[in-house]
């Protein structure tokens, strides 16, 4: 008789997953923490005005800069406009979102493990 070893991996809905970190996850992963991340981004968002007011700060400095090192004339008032304290806080509200990133790559990690190991 052959003896014909289990599956290394499981087919599920959404693809192939490797069975043993599937049986990890399910002895120990809880994916409300799945919906908290999703809550923490949009508290940190929402501190922050959105995506929408990243993304204005960035043109802003951008416009800046362009003025004070290409030379390029004015486009943002200059009246209490100072680059190095706008620069200064946009990276504050980056490393607030870098620190939500890296807390969801540390929650989502056990998921990425779940990817089938097939030997050929």
């Amino acid at each position: 008789m052959i003896n014909v070893p289990p599956a290394a991996f499981r087919v599920t809905p959404y693809g192939e997953v490797d069975a043993v970190a599937l049986e990890n996850l399910r002895d120990g992963f809880d994916a409300s923490q799945l919906l908290r991340l999703v809550d923490r981004l949009d508290a940190c968002l929402l501190q922050l005005g959105g995506t929408t007011a990243i993304r204005d700060e960035l043109l802003r400095l951008h416009a800046m800069a362009l003025t004070i090192i290409e030379g390029i004339a004015l486009t943002v008032p200059a009246e209490s406009a100072c680059i190095w304290a706008e620069a200064e806080s946009l990276q504050t509200d980056l490393e607030a979102l870098v620190s939500w990133a890296r807390t969801a790559q540390l929650i989502i990690a056990p998921l990425i493990n779940l990817a089938p190991q097939h030997e050929a």
